[in-house]
């Protein structure tokens, strides 16, 4: 029988370092997975450990002043496991290794994921690509925020919007982007942020969370339609957020860099048995850099750095009234304020805000059944302004005026959003895990324009989805098979123009996508997977409905773009590290754009185009003994368009068909740490297929040194780090638009 993990997780309690103080403990003689719950119970520590491997395993009594630590050791006394500490009053059970060598490493257990299935597996149990970014890989790099850390995993990067910070958007093998909106869905804490409808720009989901309030952030690939609908053909990031856990205590982290990059986060709060609170602020400016220092394509350069500024506060809390009950409040805000296309001028600003509260409840009604119950509801806003010189070109060409500097339109847009979700996990019988799920979403979307002494117009949209979802989980031996879907109904409101319906029409479409997986576990350490699986992209009204308009016309019919993926993978557990490989076949079809209808002879929406995206992933997390951590992924994505049917395919925008990550982290001690990592890119076109908007490939390095201070008991420690190392100038985003220089960062992080 392969083993389950279950994580105990209990907040920790009393005074500082509780788990290294001396507490009177009390456990009877009994089965060894309940003796921890009890020792956890008792200390406050949290226990990792696998419940099927224990069960059988007698523990003794033990009773007495001791600390966990040793009571923990009385409890595996005379048994084949030990234990080891991951973290402040975390410990990780395992089997004791066979004798080795000092240069070797006993294997790690597999990571617990929760966003593939929407229930708690091992990362070797999923039927998909799964990746984990943990806050240990995260304090190792200098990273300003989630998307900068999560470009170095395989198969994922980002297009960014031109001179806005923090405003990014995914790309997950390959499979880009779309009119219809982006392929790859961002959630926070297994929830969504933004409607159907929305067009603000990043929707929110990477914004919301400063990267000290990140617990981790798992990376599901392919398509998942079958448990969180649309949006989701490359995939899904799920950023899970922090929770207290511990003794009352702030955390302090601070840095200054290049540019005048200053950064500070404070958070407070303290966990008891009945509840637990983290509050957090997060603070930083940049004078940026100059990107564009000559005329682009357009005519337009900055006369200064892309300036931003970014806040963010974060509340999470838990409340435990009685045993097997939870609820759970989160409320995230953030503000971006930031240069727009161009640095250095005043009037061409792009600013960002958002806001989501959210309000949980689970019950565990046995060790079988529990139920989660969800509500969020966000409001995001994005305002933007251009200058005379952007909106209408320079008065006197080759000469800047205070007049082109002058302000000539603004506009935004904003969207509020409510996601209400009901999910119940049953074990129907021994080996079977039954998830259903019923969600119910709203989205209201407005976008408006003010020229300089024209009119200001306002358009807005509506959506409602209702959503049942199911996924089986059944295990045979060594073969587990996982079957899912998702039937998604669509209610659009008609498009309206300064409140009143532009035409009158509303639309509804019904989307079904199921989902099939198996997993074969060859040994322990080693299975193999295979899946197909479906995803969609909604036609909204504002593709379907154009009038009034003399060039185009109305496309009632149009249809959800639509993907089909194939895909195998394997993963390994070895002496030195863990292996994880994966090769795809994705159809996407159906791809939104603009055709002529046969009728008028008039510009129409039409499901035309299509991608065909092949690709193979690899990624090694090693670990060589003597504190040498590396890494490497690599992914090649042969990702081709065809524009319509009978056309040639040619190579996708904005995707580099191969990507390499690498680095090594050495960690000889608990005192200091050095990492040195860098990110090979392939060349990619921007825009159009022409030489002109072609970038090569680069390479870029970063390296950071982190020690802890000799005070505060090892809770204080400074790094230096470097990003672009080399000093390597190359173009990420657009061609004109490059990367900054070489960039240096010192900082602080701190408990107390």
């Amino acid at each position: 029988m392969r083993k389950k993990l279950l994580a105990v997780l209990l907040a920790s309690m009393f005074a500082a370092n509780a788990w290294a103080e001396n507490k009177t403990i009390n456990i009877a003689p009994q089965d060894m997975p309940a003796a921890l719950h009890s020792l956890a119970s008792q200390t406050g520590i949290q226990l990792l450990f696998s419940a099927e491997d224990l069960k059988g395993i007698q523990a003794k009594a033990i009773s007495g002043s001791m600390s966990a630590e040793d009571a923990l050791a009385r409890l595996l006394e005379g048994t084949n496991y030990t234990f080891r500490a991951s973290g402040s009053g975390t410990y990780v059970i395992k089997a004791a290794p066979s004798p080795i060598k000092s240069d070797q490493k006993m294997q790690e257990m597999p990571e617990v994921v929760v966003t593939a299935t929407r229930t708690e597996r091992r990362v070797d149990e999923v039927t998909a690509s799964v990746s984990v970014l943990t806050t240990k890989a995260l304090a190792t790099k200098n990273r300003q925020n989630v998307n900068d850390a999560l470009r170095d995993m395989e198969g994922l990067d980002f297009t960014n919007q031109p001179g806005v910070a923090h405003q990014v958007f995914p790309i997950i093998r390959g499979v880009g982007g779309s009119f219809a909106g982006s392929t790859t869905q961002v959630l926070v804490d297994g929830m969504a942020h933004d409607s159907v409808v929305s067009s603000v720009m990043g929707h929110g989901g990477l914004n919301f969370t400063a990267m000290q309030d990140v617990e981790r952030v798992e990376v599901v690939r392919g398509p998942v339609s079958a448990l969180y609908g649309p949006s989701t053909i490359g995939g899904v990031i799920n950023v899970i957020p922090k929770r207290w856990k511990g003794e009352a205590g702030v955390e302090l982290n601070t840095s200054y860099g290049t540019h005048n990059t200053q950064t500070v986060g404070v958070a407070v709060g303290t966990a008891r048995d009945n509840f637990d609170v983290r509050l957090s602020v997060y603070d930083a400016k940049s004078d940026g850099y100059k990107s564009v220092s000559v005329a682009d394509q357009w005519g337009g350069y900055d006369l200064g750095g892309h300036d931003w500024k970014d806040s963010k506060i974060g509340l999470m809390a838990g409340f435990r009234p009685a045993d097997n009950h939870e609820v759970t409040f989160n409320f995230q805000q953030y503000g971006t304020r930031s240069a727009g296309g161009y640095g250095g001028r005043p009037n061409e600003r792009q600013n960002t805000d958002g806001q989501s509260a959210t309000l949980g409840y689970r019950f565990d009604m046995s060790a079988d059944t529990n139920i989660k119950a969800n509500f969020r509801s966000t409001d995001l806003k994005q305002e933007y302004t251009f200058d005379n010189w952007d909106w209408n070109g320079l008065i006197n060409p080759g000469v800047v005026t205070a007049a082109d500097m002058a302000l000539a339109s603004s506009g935004g847009r904003t969207s509020k959003s409510t996601f209400f979700q009901l999910l119940v996990d049953t074990r129907l019988v021994a080996g079977n895990q039954l998830t259903v799920g019923y969600s119910h979403d709203t989205g209201e979307h407005e976008q408006s324009g003010s020229p300089v002494g024209g009119a200001t117009w306002v358009t807005g949209s509506k959506s409602k989805v209702d959503a049942l979802f199911i996924q089986d989980e059944h295990k045979f031996g060594a073969l587990t098979l996982t079957g899912g879907a998702r039937y998604d109904r669509i209610n659009l409101s008609p498009i309206t123009d300064g409140g009143v319906p532009v035409n009158g029409s509303s639309s509804v479409a019904n989307v079904f996508n199921p989902r099939l997986g198996a997993r074969y576990h060859l040994t322990d350490s080693t299975s193999f997977y295979a899946s197909v699986g479906t995803a969609y992209l909604p036609a909204t009204n504002t593709f379907k409905f154009v009038q009034p308009s003399t060039t185009r016309v109305d496309n009632p019919n149009l249809d959800p773009e639509t993907s089909t993926t194939y895909e195998a993978g394997m993963n390994n557990r070895l002496g030195f590290g863990t292996l994880r490989t994966a090769i795809f076949h994705t159809d996407y079809k159906g791809k939104i754009t603009f055709g002529t209808d046969p009728v008028s002879g008039k510009r129409q929406w039409q499901n035309i185009a299509v991608v065909k995206v092949d690709g193979i992933e690899a990624a090694l997390q090693g670990n060589l003994g003597y504190g040498w951590l590396p890494y490497i992924n690599f992914s090649y994505t042969k990702a081709e368009d065809q524009a319509k049917a009978g056309a040639v395919f040619t190579q996708a925008k904005r995707v580099a068909p191969r990507k390499l990550n690498l680095g090594i982290t050495y960690e000889p001690n608990s005192t200091w740490s050095a990492t040195l990592n860098g990110r090979a890119v392939s060349g990619l076109y921007f825009n159009n297929l022409t030489p002109a908007q072609w970038s090569g490939g680069y390479f870029q390095a970063d390296a950071k040194v982190s020690a802890k201070l000799p005070f505060g008991g090892e809770k204080w420690e400074a790094f230096l780090a470097s990003n672009n190392l080399t000093d390597k100038k190359y173009q990420p985003s657009n061609i004109g638009e490059w990367s900054d220089g070489r960039t240096f960062t010192i900082g602080i992080d701190g408990k107390f």
